[in-house]
């Protein structure tokens, strides 16, 4: 009996020091595996500091006042204070209005909430125009904040446009669609979701000043030269995927700048990463400091390939589905900002529209041009020479109406052929053109 008791403690006190051993070699390996990762951030941290540093000195230079604010020295405007318009009517009327062609009317009920938000849309007008771009000491980005209250804004100025359009007064619309494109480009300097907002926003903006020069009666020279020099400056800040894309490799690099050596790691900017089946098993047996160290470098590497390709398709649009070699990673997808706009089709139709933003705003460029050109006398001979198409493979394509002063202004999409007009300010259909068109030769 004693013997069997002193075997079963011999046994008991064995399992004991192997228990002890294997825990002391565990933490002996979390704590190399949290000093590796530990290493593997500061290598990151220190490869990329001057990227870092460039990108905060480009966005510090964003950072003063913009527009008409610019001589406002108490211009105090901020996005950030953007109370929401919710337009009180049905969506599909906002819809219906914002998919119409050129000088469509809006339904009644919608003019009428365009009026009673008046106040509140001009307000809004107010701090794009001299609105201040907001840095925080440890952000390498924009923040404004929740980006809702802005996108509504900004689409109720966009709707307040196309009433204006409406009602005759090309003056007023033009410059709310300014407006909208001036907040686009804002927008691509905040998160990746504001910056794929800010797109959408200034490529409608674009494509329906670009129907309206051309549609409605002709401009006074004067003001054709005063709307050329404004496009001309908005076309310096024009929102493009790539930018997103490398905001979005900013937000990880800030995440790491904000660690130092040795110091604690700030799991709730962790988390994310248990999302993926892959982290989520790492994360049982290795601290976070190893799971992050391990994740982040091919993370931001597969960024900046994705960021490449849309480098690549701002110079040839068939590049455009290569997105989908970027898409396949979910912990890519969970990690960013961008969730589901990694997915290989959204991805897609965003590098679309990102080449659509582009062509509308060379369209409204070369609606003005030949505006200006009819106004001095140098029509139609001004217009030989045009920009290559963003989403095409040859330049903008002109063609002067028979027997008279109307013209027509086309980006032919990818497949380079006329296949079917999508108009500028419309719904977009099956074929990706898009098309300007002069009717006649009024005159304002």
């Amino acid at each position: 009996m004693t013997d069997s008791k002193g075997r079963l403690l011999g046994r008991v006190r064995r399992v004991g020091i192997g228990l002890a051993a294997t825990a002391a070699l565990l933490a002996l390996f979390r704590a190399g595996a949290s000093a590796w990762g530990q290493s593997r951030l500061r290598d990151y941290r220190d490869a990329t500091r001057a990227e870092w540093d460039a990108e905060r000195a480009r966005i510090l230079e964003r950072s003063r006042p913009a527009g008409e604010g610019a001589a406002q020295e108490d211009c105090g405007a901020s996005y950030a204070r953007t109370a929401s318009i919710q337009l009180d009517v049905h969506p599909e009327w906002v819809k219906r209005a914002l998919e119409a062609g050129p000088g469509a009317p809006l339904s009644p009920e919608l003019a009428a909430e365009i009026e009673r938000r008046r106040p509140e849309i001009d307000a809004f007008r107010q701090t794009a125009r001299c609105s201040r771009y907001e840095l925080p000491d440890d952000s390498a980005w924009i923040d404004y904040g929740p980006i809702h209250p802005v996108w509504h804004a900004n689409r109720a100025v966009l709707v307040q446009g196309r009433w204006l359009e409406a009602k005759g007064d090309t003056r007023g619309a033009l410059d709310r669609y300014l407006t909208v494109a001036k907040v686009g480009a804002d927008l691509s300097a905040g998160s990746a979701i504001a910056g794929l907002i800010g797109i959408h926003d200034a490529e409608r903006a674009y494509r329906r000043a670009a129907a309206l020069v051309a549609g409605a009666p002709r401009l006074p020279a004067a003001e054709l030269a005063e709307l050329d020099r404004a496009l001309e400056e908005r076309g310096r800040h024009l929102p493009r995927l790539a930018d997103v894309l490398r905001r979005e490799r900013l937000r990880l690099r800030q995440m790491a700048m904000r660690l130092s050596d040795g110091g604690p790691l700030p799991e709730e900017e962790l988390r994310p990463l248990a999302w993926s089946t892959g982290a989520r098993a790492l994360t049982t047996v290795l601290p976070m400091a190893a799971v992050f160290g391990h994740a982040l470098p091919p993370l931001d590497a597969q960024l900046r390939a994705a960021e490449q390709m849309a480098l690549g398709a701002q110079r040839d649009s068939s590049q455009v589905t290569r997105f989908q070699e970027v898409a396949a990673d979910s912990l890519a997808a969970d990690v960013t900002g961008l969730g589901a706009m990694l997915d290989a089709e959204h991805l897609q139709r965003t590098a679309r529209r990102d080449c659509a933003l582009r062509a509308s705003y060379l369209l409204a460029r070369a609606a003005v041009q030949a505006e200006r050109a009819y106004a001095d006398g140098g029509y139609p001979e001004a217009l030989r020479a045009l920009p290559q198409d963003p989403c095409g493979t040859g330049p903008l394509v002109y063609e002067r109406s028979p027997g008279g002063d109307g013209y027509t202004l086309s980006s032919v999409g990818e497949n380079g052929t006329v296949d079917g007009p999508r108009a500028a300010g419309g719904a977009a259909g099956d074929s990706d053109d898009i098309v300007v068109t002069r009717q006649g030769s009024d005159v304002l």
